[in-house]
């Protein structure tokens, strides 16, 4: 350890001069102050997670700025015609969706699925409300739809939080799909009975299905497995 003549001040091993007065720095018990490491990193490299919040930062005030131009060109421009609200409406589901869970430091999965359901109900609820808002298809239609696919994906994220075999995350997609393909099929015919609806439905589902009987019997079968794996890679 080591002090200015001039100043007094204390100096790092590796200092070539007072950071405090300029004053140069020699010490002649101090032979080799080139290898020593100095005292401020001369590149600053940021932990893995403040980098993506800092990247996710930048994303958001990239976003922001076109769409602060959008709102002030149709004030001045066309006042009567409020369209900078789809513009402002797309970008922020788009920065819900895929710049907010990397703000996060701790990544609270059902908080995110919570509020981009939320973020998706509102941006809904925009086109509704300035194209259709006599039809009533937002709540028979929307809400339900919306809520029944963030719940499918918060109960397969809740599935997932633990390690599975390739063969039980198929099963658990298969049956995830299937379900809510019913399910969205009985909220469409709720609100308008539609026979194509119902084909497609049957369809998907009955395709689902026979995959779905496929890898559980590869589940519980070891040769059968064995063979699907030879054949398909798994």
């Amino acid at each position: 350890m080591s002090y200015c003549v001039n100043c007094g001040v204390e100096l790092a091993d590796a200092a070539k001069k007072c950071p405090l007065c300029d004053t140069p720095v020699i010490n002649p018990n101090i032979l080799n102050t080139d290898k020593a490491e100095p005292p401020f990193p001369k590149k600053i490299v940021l932990p893995k997670g403040a980098r993506t919040r800092y990247g996710a930062i930048i994303a958001s005030f990239l976003i922001l700025l076109p769409n602060f131009v959008c709102v002030i060109t149709n004030l001045l421009l066309t006042p009567h015609r409020l369209w900078s609200v789809y513009v402002v409406a797309s970008s922020a589901i788009a920065w819900f969706l895929f710049v907010f869970p990397f703000l996060m430091k701790r990544k609270h999965i059902y908080l995110i699925l919570a509020v981009d359901a939320a973020a998706t109900v509102i941006y809904i609820f925009l086109f509704y409300y300035y194209n259709s808002a006599k039809t009533g298809w937002f709540l028979s239609l929307a809400v339900p739809i919306t809520a029944g696919v963030f719940l499918t994906i918060g109960i397969l994220s809740a599935y997932f939080g633990k390690k599975k075999n390739l063969i039980k995350s198929i099963i658990a997609i298969l049956t995830a799909l299937i379900s809510l393909n019913i399910f969205i099929c009985l909220i469409v015919n709720i609100y308008i009975k539609s026979v194509i609806v119902t084909y497609i439905t049957m369809i998907f589902a009955v395709s689902c299905l026979i995959l779905l009987i496929i890898f559980i019997i590869a589940n519980k079968n070891y040769r059968f497995r064995a063979w699907l794996s030879r054949k398909f890679f798994f």
